[in-house]
């Protein structure tokens, strides 16, 4: 009888990077021993096995820095357009506030992916400007750029005001955004007030949508409920139906960690 070939297990040199980022985010950089990484990957702590694949602790740090940066570039795809998936294929086909919707919930399960690369950046990096400044060039940065022109992009489709300050509503985004992720995580996995991240994301996403693509006021007297007035368009923010499609399904189900909804 044939036999299932077995896994091949895990690099030494991953499982080292792996356990020395975790174990940087638990506890800090300058408290994480040599020996502290090396039990963790399974070498014999104080062995001094940990130099058979790298350096020195810094060097685990750049490289896993660079590593997580790294693993933004399906986020970083989606916001420029360019990634070739059902999901992002979808999204376009969604009511407005359901796409805004998508992408922050996008963004959280980026947030997600990286804690403890944030958890690094909050606490450490401040030691190491090389380091930082790489990951506020091409993490947040790069991420800033791609969702202003996206904005941008989602305005000129539903014939918003495209002299709209792009850069600035980006930034207050993916702020808000980032503080949720932060205030649930140091509260360990709820949010101190209580609002559920669907609630959270679809508020965020209502109010993103008024700016781009607002609607123009009826005259007194006339509105959507008015005789002769039609109804808002579907996906507008005053009447956004439930999407069928990427938006609606990842805020009910979020996808798990590390991955885009």
């Amino acid at each position: 009888m044939p036999t299932t070939p077995a896994r091949d297990p895990v690099p030494t040199r991953t499982r080292v990077l792996t356990e020395a980022l975790r174990l940087f985010g638990e506890r800090g950089y300058a408290a994480t021993t040599i020996a502290a990484i090396e039990e963790a990957a399974g070498l014999s702590p104080g062995s001094g096995a940990l130099y058979k694949h790298f350096r020195s602790k810094a060097d685990i740090l750049a490289e896993g820095i660079t590593e997580l940066i790294g693993e933004g570039a399906p986020l970083r795809a989606l916001l420029g357009g360019t990634a070739e998936t059902p999901e992002a294929a979808a999204l376009d086909r969604l009511p407005l506030t359901d796409r805004l919707a998508f992408v922050a919930v996008a963004g959280l399960r980026r947030l997600e992916q990286e804690r403890d690369f944030n958890r690094i950046l909050l606490r450490d990096l401040k030691d190491f400007p090389e380091l930082l400044d790489r990951a506020g060039n091409d993490e947040i940065r790069d991420n800033h750029r791609g969702l202003t022109r996206w904005l941008a992009t989602q305005a000129e489709a539903a014939g918003g005001d495209l002299d709209l300050d792009w850069e600035a509503l980006a930034a207050v985004t993916m702020n808000a955004t980032a503080h949720y992720w932060l205030l649930r995580d140091v509260f360990g996995g709820e949010h101190p007030t209580g609002v559920s991240e669907e609630r959270y994301v679809r508020a965020l996403a209502d109010l993103v949508a008024t700016l781009v693509a607002p609607l123009d006021p009826a005259p007194a007297g006339e509105g959507p409920g008015a005789p002769g007035q039609a109804a808002p368009a579907q996906g507008t923010p005053a009447q956004a139906a439930p999407a069928q499609g990427p938006g609606s399904s990842d805020l009910q189900n979020p996808p798990r960690q590390g991955q885009l909804p």
